[in-house]
C-alpha cells in the first residue's frame, strides 16, 4: 500500500508535522483530546485519493467498524465513546482539527483564521505569529496536485466520509 500513496502519505506528514509544531508551541491552548469530537461533523467528503487510502486501511483494519456509534450529529467513524475508528487513515482536513486554519473564503478578499472554539480561548489569532496555522488553502492544492498525479483521470468527485462512501 506505500507506494502507490507515497506523495499522499507526504502530504500527510506535513500536516502532522505542523499540527505538532503547533501543539508543542500552544498545548495548553489546545484543549480537545482523544475523545472530543465537537470537529467531527457528518456531510464530510473526501477525494478519490483519500477514499481508496482509507478503503486500504479498512481491508486491512476490518475491526474498526465494529463499534460505530450510530447517530446523525457526529462523523460516521465516530465509536460509541466519540473516538475515531480511522484515526491513522483518516483524511487531511481531520489531520487539522483543533489548531487554528487559515482559510479564504470563496469572494472574500483575505484570509481569516479560524480555530475549534474550544481551544485558544485566551488570545486573538491575530495575535499568532505568520504560519502557526494550518493554510487550508495551500493544503487543498497540495492534496488536488498529489490527487492528480494519483489519478489522472479523476473527475473531481468527492465520496462522503461514511462507510458506504469510502467502501461502496
Amino acid at each position: 500500500m506505500t507506494d502507490r500513496f507515497a506523495e499522499y502519505f507526504a502530504v500527510l506528514a506535513k500536516i502532522d508535522g505542523k499540527f505538532k509544531e503547533i501543539e508543542e508551541r500552544h498545548g495548553a491552548r489546545m484543549v480537545c483530546r482523544a475523545g472530543c469530537h465537537g470537529c467531527c461533523l457528518p456531510g464530510l467528503s473526501v477525494s478519490r485519493l483519500e477514499r481508496d487510502h482509507i478503503a486500504a486501511w479498512l481491508a486491512e483494519h476490518p475491526g474498526a467498524l465494529a463499534d460505530l456509534a450510530s447517530n446523525d450529529d457526529g462523523c460516521a467513524f465516530l465509536d460509541s465513546s466519540g473516538r475515531c475508528t480511522i484515526y491513522d487513515a483518516r483524511p487531511a482536513i481531520c489531520r487539522s482539527h483543533g489548531a487554528p486554519i487559515r482559510v479564504r473564503p470563496e469572494g472574500a478578499t483575505q484570509p481569516l483564521l479560524d480555530v475549534c472554539p474550544l481551544n485558544f480561548a485566551d488570545v486573538p489569532l491575530t495575535s499568532l505569529d505568520a504560519g502557526e496555522w494550518i493554510d487550508v488553502d495551500t493544503l487543498n492544492l497540495l492534496l488536488f496536485v498529489v490527487g492528480r498525479r494519483y489519478a489522472p483521470d479523476d473527475s473531481g468527485e468527492r465520496f462522503a466520509l461514511t462507510p458506504q462512501g469510502i467502501t461502496g
